[in-house]
């Protein structure tokens, strides 16, 4: 049953276009891009980043899942070096575009999560 879900979502995530949170960001799968609205900001994203946030967004939290689903097919050959890499990297690409520190939570022993008080906090900070 749990392969069956983790497969569900990663064609999900594989799939979708645009996921939105809240009108505060979206991401564009199409253009690989994660818009924060309200500094009106346009981050252009990797493939990598790119499915890494829709996972975020669709509320995958599990290192493992979340290195299947970004690495695909390749995933056996993936370290936890590359999935840290990638996480250091999302972090310090939000950060250059100047969105608030702590957006991305690191679960212990689990993998990582979206801030999603804080996403709704900074954004009535900007209104």
């Amino acid at each position: 049953m749990l392969t069956y879900i983790a497969h569900n979502t990663a064609r999900e995530i594989h799939s979708a276009r645009q996921v939105i949170f809240h009108d505060i960001l979206t991401l564009d799968s199409v253009h690989n891009h994660l818009t924060w609205h309200p500094g009106n900001i346009v981050i252009p994203l990797n493939d990598a980043q790119k499915r890494f946030f829709n996972c975020l967004l669709m509320k995958v939290t599990s290192k493992q899942q979340i290195i299947s689903i970004v690495w695909n097919e390749r995933a056996y050959g993936i370290s936890d070096n590359n999935y840290h890499q990638l996480l250091f990297q999302s972090r310090a690409l939000l950060k250059r575009h100047k969105l608030p520190d702590g957006l991305l939570v690191t679960i212990p022993y689990h993998g990582v999560r979206l801030n999603e008080d804080l996403l709704l906090s900074s954004a009535k900070a900007y209104s």
